[in-house]
């Protein structure tokens, strides 16, 4: 088995069509079909179906797709470990969060980070929390911030931060100088959400089950700032991180909200792949993190 099979295995895998993988890779359709097949007589199974003119994957083919994109996954960690820098005055960062600690958080994280090492390159990937642990899966990045739990064996995380989540609305909502409100009172009101997936909003979806308080949903979005900028207008309430209000707050542009009798806060963690090589590089920018807070 050779990394050049598993790269084309995969690429079949992935594409379901030989004459697109024909193209992308500069190899002929026989080349490819040939070593499908050597590749299930060295491991006994057969790894497609083909009916008509469409290809599919049997469960063997699943199961070695998962595992041929983790081997690629370790060859490439191997040739970057080689690569690497001891001294920390070269190299790269692929670093992912999810969108809260990615516009909220990483900017001076990063900014920081840079100023004690200038020559490294880091690239940052934003996107909800499914996003961002697919990513991880992939080795399109070494590391993540997320908001939400991952639960995907593949993937190992731990808390690195805390954050609180409050009641947001209009400065003139009915509820006024109050601090505090009872949870009876959300019923009523119509709530902007963050979209499906988002680590937000399986928090509060999670703390409004727990405590069994019914409310409405109004629409979603996928952007904070969009929720924030609507709210502004008085259309409806949400429920967003502390951290991303607090300008809007100091400004009274919005009104914050905690519960009467619960909290809600969450763990802001990082992930990594269980694979994954911690580099010199990475351990440092954690380390910083960790030291910095939030």
């Amino acid at each position: 088995m050779t990394l050049r099979k598993l790269q084309i295995f995969y690429c079949v895998a992935e594409k379901l069509n030989m004459t697109t993988v024909s193209k992308e890779m500069y190899i002929s359709q026989p080349a490819i079909s040939q070593m499908i097949k050597e590749m299930e007589e060295e491991l006994g199974v057969k790894l497609f179906n083909r009916l008509g003119k469409r290809l599919y994957l049997t469960d063997e083919g699943e199961l070695f797709k998962t595992y041929s994109r983790r081997m690629m996954n370790l060859y490439q960690e191997f040739e970057e470990v080689l690569d690497e820098k001891k001294d920390l005055k070269k190299g790269k960062l692929k670093l992912g969060a999810s969108s809260t600690i990615g516009i909220y958080v990483m900017p001076q994280l990063i900014k920081e980070f840079i100023r004690d090492y200038p020559e490294i390159d880091i690239s940052l990937k934003i996107g909800n929390t499914e996003d961002i642990a697919n990513m991880i899966l992939k080795n399109d990045i070494d590391l993540a911030f997320v908001e939400a739990e991952v639960d995907m064996n593949e993937i190992k995380s731990e808390e690195i931060w805390k954050d609180e989540l409050i009641i947001i609305t209009h400065p003139e909502h009915k509820w006024g100088k109050h601090l505090k409100i009872d949870e009876s009172e959300l019923k009523s009101e119509k709530f902007i959400l963050r979209e499906e997936g988002s680590g937000t909003r399986k928090v509060f979806e999670a703390a409004m089950k727990n405590n069994h308080i019914k409310y409405q949903e109004s629409f979603t979005l996928g952007n904070t700032e969009a929720i924030k900028e609507i709210i502004m207008t008085g259309l409806g309430i949400s429920c967003l991180s502390k951290l991303t209000v607090k300008k809007e707050l100091d400004e009274g542009k919005l009104k914050g909200y905690k519960l009467k009798n619960f909290e809600i806060d969450r763990e802001f963690n990082l992930i990594h792949h269980k694979d994954k090589h911690f580099s010199p590089l990475m351990k440092e920018f954690i380390r910083k993190g960790k030291e910095k807070g939030i």
